[in-house]
């Protein structure tokens, strides 16, 4: 069966006031920068699927994390309407690339989504380092009983409907994975936070809050081997209701495996 034609829709959810070195490891010492939350629809597959939630409360995250703001239209329910026509009850799946509090914190909205996410990103969640604690929240998350049974474990690369697969792409967290995307254009990956910027990709250096620091720049290759088009998880100049990012040729390195499926 032909895989069916899947257009890739940027959707902003907020912004976050943060230090432009947690987006870059090394580089700009003090300058502070405000940065998108993006969160992401796939249109056109089988099931209807949202790629990362953004916030839940623009107030929890100043008080707890840092300075950050929210337009009523940046709402996730708000903003899956303008850009993409869907309510949040009509969303079939949802992919959380790992479960820091910026990127699931609207999975509670998706009453009758299921949602995946890598097992080991889910067991770390539980036990994060002291270091990134603050990031995981499990109220975000939801742990309890019912919850538990929504949520469907993978380990490793999995298509999850034609043309959309995840991948492992650890580094920031022990359980990060991006998304693959086959689209008219080319291969959209939502790298989610394994890539805040296009800066990290193009010159391979790792985010500035990272986990394991080898496995980052393993997972930044990658990207480069597989993408056409990119949606960094906090970059700036991703256009509100686009595909992302169109990966500079001189970043490319050779395809080792058609990833996206």
């Amino acid at each position: 069966m032909a895989t069916p034609e899947l257009k890739v829709v940027a959707m902003p959810t907020g912004w976050l006031t943060v230090d432009r070195s947690s987006l870059i490891y090394a580089r700009y010492y003090g300058q502070q920068i405000r940065i998108p939350v993006w969160s992401t629809a796939i249109v056109g597959a089988e099931k209807k699927i949202v790629v990362d939630t953004g916030i839940h409360d623009p107030g929890w995250v100043s008080s707890f994390i840092c300075p950050c703001d929210q337009a009523p239209e940046e709402r996730l329910e708000r903003a899956l309407k303008e850009y993409v026509g869907w309510r949040a009850d009509d969303v079939d799946i949802v992919i959380n690339t790992h479960l820091h509090y910026d990127h699931s914190g609207g999975n509670t909205l998706f009453r009758n989504a299921r949602f995946i996410v890598q097992q080991t990103e889910w067991e770390y969640a539980g036990r994060p380092l002291p270091t990134q604690a603050s990031f995981y929240q499990e109220f975000l998350i939801g742990r309890e009983p019912l919850a538990w049974f929504r949520w469907q474990f993978v380990n490793g690369i999995a298509d999850i409907v034609p043309g959309v697969r995840v991948i492992p792409t650890p580094g920031h967290t022990p359980g990060h994975q991006s998304v693959a995307v086959n689209t008219a254009q080319g291969v959209v990956v939502v790298t989610g936070d394994c890539a805040n910027c296009m800066e990290n990709i193009v010159d391979g250096v790792p985010v500035g809050i990272v986990h394991e620091t080898g496995a980052e720049l393993a997972s930044l290759k990658r990207i480069r081997q597989i993408a056409d088009i990119v949606i960094p998880g906090h970059d700036p100049d991703v256009v509100p209701g686009s595909a992302g990012l169109r990966l500079p040729d001189s970043a490319r390195v050779p395809h080792v495996e058609n990833t996206a499926g």
